[in-house]
């Protein structure tokens, strides 16, 4: 194995692959990356046990022997990182590996190669057509309610709820939901959840208005490009039913401008009891009484003015600050709607601009 490439290429690749190094292997040979040279390019992959990636890389190298090592991922991206500008020219000599740059000569050790797990890249022909910049957004506007515990492993993704148009997009740890929907194009009907891990490394790799296929069966979801596939197992277990999540009906509906809420909120985060802000949220007669009280920090109060109120005026109850301030984030609009019903039911908040978007939070109880 013997071929020279740009510092800035592999750089960029690795940049995109160090995304998927974990502290945690369940295999010590997952800390590795493999690498195979062949005639048309040099092909790269890394994965944790669930999630895995391959690179293609094509352009900005020359190569002079094929041939695929495996090699400690971390110790090779950060020698390139450190590499003089220029090219680096990557050498298996025995069980080493040699990367040389200028008169900086580096050499790691190789892992066996009958070690690395195979990986099946192979695309299922199940999918369905999306705009990269459609799901960008989708995962954007969820990601962060799926939850990072492994209580309930099937709530570490993203649910897609797909028919033949259109693809219902939630995340959810038992406490808040986020939904976005999104047009899409599907033969069929089907449901299924992909881990955060995989989505979060989305917006790195793949950018703009492409239109992208999502190939899945009842194993795995596979995202690719013209050099990069990216794919994982599924989360198992039934997600559930937001249907039965979601109210149907508010007896109230309050409109804000969502940036005056949200400084109102952030403001009060210095305020935290066991590491949690609570805020308590009150409407009166003309204006919104934001307040937060911890006995080992203090207390703060403050009001908004509203935009309006429809149905019953009755509106107090407490709720999670960093959650309302992940929410009203994600809105992305100049103005939202609160709907409500009381203290001890679930509020959503909508943006006025997008009816296809909501944000469900739990309220808590408050001593």
């Amino acid at each position: 194995m013997n071929f020279k490439i740009s510092k800035k290429q592999i750089n960029d690749v690795m940049n995109r692959i160090s995304k998927l190094f974990t502290t945690t292997a369940v295999l010590p040979v997952y800390k590795g990356i493999k690498i195979t040279v062949e005639n048309t390019g040099v092909n790269i992959i890394v994965s944790d046990g669930t999630v895995s990636m391959q690179e293609f890389i094509d352009t900005d190298l020359e190569i002079y022997e094929n041939g695929e090592c495996v090699v400690d991922g971390r110790l090779f991206f950060e020698i390139v990182k450190k590499a003089a500008d220029g090219s680096i020219w990557v050498r298996k000599e025995g069980k080493l590996l040699k990367l040389k740059s200028e008169k900086a000569e580096m050499k790691l050790v190789i892992f066996a190669d009958d070690q690395y797990p195979s990986i099946d890249f192979g695309f299922p022909e199940a999918h369905f057509s999306v705009a990269a910049s459609a799901l960008e957004n989708a995962i954007d506007k969820t990601i962060f309610s799926a939850s990072d515990q492994q209580t309930r492993p099937v709530l570490g993704g993203l649910n897609f709820n797909i028919t033949k148009q259109s693809c219902i997009v939630t995340g959810s740890d038992s406490y808040r939901l986020s939904q976005l929907v999104i047009p899409v194009i599907c033969e069929k009907n089907c449901i299924l959840t992909i881990p955060k891990k995989m989505l979060s490394l989305f917006a790195s790799i793949f950018i703009g208005d492409e239109e992208l296929y999502v190939y899945f069966n009842e194993r795995k979801a596979l995202i690719s490009n013209r050099n990069v596939i990216l794919q994982s197992v599924l989360l198992e277990g039934s997600f559930p039913d937001t249907g039965k999540l979601i109210p149907d009906r508010f007896e109230t509906m309050l409109t804000l401008e969502t940036d005056k809420l949200f400084s109102a909120l952030d403001r009060t985060a210095f305020n935290k009891e066991d590491g949690v802000t609570i805020v308590g949220i009150e409407l009166l007669t003309d204006e919104l009484l934001i307040t937060s009280e911890s006995r080992e920090v203090g207390s703060s109060v403050e009001s908004i003015e509203y935009i309006s109120v429809e149905g019953n005026p009755n509106v107090c109850f407490h709720c999670n600050q960093q959650y309302m301030l992940e929410a009203l984030k994600a809105l992305s609009s100049k103005t939202c709607t609160l709907y409500y019903n009381a203290d001890n039911k679930p509020f959503i908040f909508r943006p006025d601009e997008d009816q296809c978007h909501l944000q469900l939070l739990l309220p808590v109880r408050h001593r």
